[in-house]
């Protein structure tokens, strides 16, 4: 049963005039948003992780899509091998809660609210930008970065593997549809503050590695009665914290939380794949402006990425050119540093070794 289309194309019918996500601005996290940043930035995001190789060659894309294809286009036989109790217990339903088997957790929180999320900012930008089939871009956008993004995480692994089942063919088609609707749309917007903070990414020539992906998303509720707001930041990672209002709009941040340190293969003897993962601490501040980022500095002990700083568009200008600069300390201490211009799909990286 080739449900595939059903992923590129969730629904090509729809019309709307509110923006709720997307607000062109000449600053922070929202200006270098466009649909080449957000395949790289969803498509290689778990190249954030110590399990993944950074490098694009040794990057098995070829391998890793048929497979993804090999599952998805005939669903129903997969999850028959993998058991059909453990698949509804793992993947869609809340059911499990040990570390290995909790893979609902990334399923509701990354693919359907933040995929919803994502899936109707792209709508919005290609609207803004007077594309002539915005749903259409949309789908299309959105369907390559999550298949994109299944077949990196699937490296060479060659058999049953349900997680792409349940991502692109249940998670990935309800969140879009979910958040076509306006008052979904108008409640993650306008109560929870909803936005995307994704990072700077870059690639690097010297190594062929890509530097700084990652997509990332924060939310924001503000109690009655109170000055501060709580905060919410999701990604490969879960942070909570404060957001404390300044002046001109802006807000500072504080939060901490866990993050995923790298994916552990637990059983492939069977031919039937089974991830668990391995988590660690994060902890950073956060400095926006109308709830677009300028600036974040992170900490954690992470294998690859102890510490990360991120600059964007709008804090610096260098005859009249506005930057995104990118700081890293990662494994054995190296520096990895980079720089993006705005409206270019990646900025170009350094890295001091390999």
């Amino acid at each position: 049963m080739k449900l595939v289309f059903f992923v590129l194309f969730p629904i090509l019918i729809f019309a709307q005039e509110k923006n709720y996500f997307y607000v062109q601005k000449d600053f922070g996290s929202v200006s270098i948003f466009n649909p080449a940043t957000n395949i790289i930035n969803c498509g290689f995001d778990i190249l954030q992780s110590a399990s993944h190789t950074r490098q694009l060659d040794r990057i098995t894309l070829g391998k890793g899509l048929k497979n993804v294809w090999n599952n998805i286009s005939d669903p129903f036989s997969n999850i028959e091998v993998f058991g059909w109790d453990k698949f509804i217990s793992r993947e869609v339903l809340p059911l499990s809660f040990s570390l290995d088997k909790a893979q609902w957790v990334p399923n509701y929180t990354l693919h359907l609210v933040a995929g919803g999320f994502n899936f109707r900012m792209l709508y919005e930008y290609y609207n803004t930008n007077n594309y002539p089939a915005p749903m259409l871009f949309a789908s299309t956008t959105f369907g390559v970065s999550h298949l994109l993004n299944e077949a990196v995480e699937n490296q060479n692994y060659v058999g049953v593997n349900v997680d792409p089942i349940a991502d692109l063919l249940i998670f990935n088609i309800a969140g879009p549809i979910l958040f076509l609707n306006n008052d979904v749309a108008e409640f993650f917007s306008e109560t929870l503050e909803m936005a995307d903070w994704s990072s700077l990414p870059a690639y690097n020539p010297t190594f062929g590695t890509i530097e700084n992906q990652g997509q990332h998303f924060s939310v924001r509720y503000k109690p009655n009665g109170w000055d501060s707001k709580l905060f919410y930041y999701l990604g490969d990672h879960g942070m909570v914290g404060l957001s404390i209002p300044k002046n001109e709009n802006t807000s500072l941040t504080f939060a901490a939380g866990t993050v995923m340190k790298q994916l552990r293969t637990v059983d492939e003897v069977t031919a039937i794949r089974t991830i668990s993962v391995d988590l660690g601490w994060i902890a950073g501040v956060f400095y926006d402006k109308e709830n677009s980022l300028l600036a974040s500095l992170i900490f954690s002990n992470r294998i690859n990425e102890k510490m990360k700083l991120n600059i964007y568009p709008g804090i610096f200008e260098f005859y009249n050119v506005s930057p995104g600069i990118f700081i890293h300390i990662g494994s054995n201490n190296q520096l990895v540093c980079g720089l993006m211009i705005k409206a270019t799909p990646f900025g170009l990286a350094y890295r001091s070794q390999r």
